[in-house]
């Protein structure tokens, strides 16, 4: 098991699946959490759900740099921040033909847009201080294949991905380390929502839509929520001392055929 002693960490779209799932593997690991999200009531629910540790949270609009920028002061007002996670997001299905630009302004304001005023608030108070640190963005698979009715959602995850590549080579000379996980299809109300959109797009049914998602991976399975957030735990432990870079599938094998 990671132990994280001492160890502070703010988690952007803590109210999400994976992100208070995050949330719960940080507090199990012994460190303190800094929970953000737009919604502020969800947000205090899951620091609250956390028990006793320093744990804290904050309202967030990630699509304004303002908010984020005074988000960040806040967590560091209680302490220096260690590590961060970006793990707020949205997803559309609609084919390039259809494309509703309010949607897909929407998509990359958040998806993208948010993980960049994230990463340089929270990342020039580390540089200021001469503390070392990680990040991990949460991406997807759709970030390394394209699919058909993805294209807003896989623009934004790529993005995110290519984003992360070059803030990692910029700090990693200062001890800052920057990564991705990439979750394949994940057990969660988005990917229910997106399954019910998918189906209504296609004519086919819900069920049918699942199946689908389920057997895509090799493991014949969706990923646990929880598998999501083990590994950016890991990420930001001692024991990835050496990842820099890297954008770790965690998919149950979507990706290898």
């Amino acid at each position: 098991m990671i132990v994280l002693p001492g160890h502070r960490a703010a988690v952007v779209g803590a109210a999400g699946t994976i992100g208070s799932a995050i949330c719960r593997a940080y507090a199990q690991a012994g460190a303190a959490v800094w929970a953000a999200d737009l919604d502020g009531a969800a947000a205090q629910g899951v620091a609250r759900s956390l028990g006793g540790g320093g744990h804290a949270s904050h309202v967030i609009d990630v699509t304004d740099p303002e908010s984020v920028e005074r988000a960040a002061a806040e967590a560091w007002r209680r302490g220096p921040i260690d590590s961060v996670v970006y793990a707020a997001g949205v997803a559309i299905t609609a084919d390039v033909a259809e494309m509703e630009w309010a949607a897909y302004r929407r998509l990359m304001a958040i998806n993208l847009d948010g993980a960049l005023y994230t990463a340089r608030a929270f990342v020039t108070r580390m540089l200021g201080a001469g503390r070392p640190g990680s990040f991990v963005f949460i991406s997807s698979t759709a970030g390394k294949r394209g699919e058909a009715g993805a294209a807003a959602y896989c623009a934004s995850k790529f993005g995110l991905l290519g984003m992360m590549e070059c803030f990692a080579a910029e700090v990693a000379a200062r001890g800052i380390r920057v990564n991705a996980i990439c979750p394949g299809n994940v057990d969660s109300a988005m990917l229910r929502a997106i399954a019910r959109d998918q189906a209504q797009r296609e004519g086919s049914t819900y069920e049918a839509v699942i199946e689908t998602y389920t057997t895509m991976a090799a493991a014949r399975r969706l990923v646990a929520p929880d598998e999501v957030a083990a590994v950016a735990v890991w990420l930001a432990s001692p024991l990835a001392s050496a990842i820099v870079g890297e954008a770790v599938n965690v998919d149950a094998g979507a990706l290898t055929g």
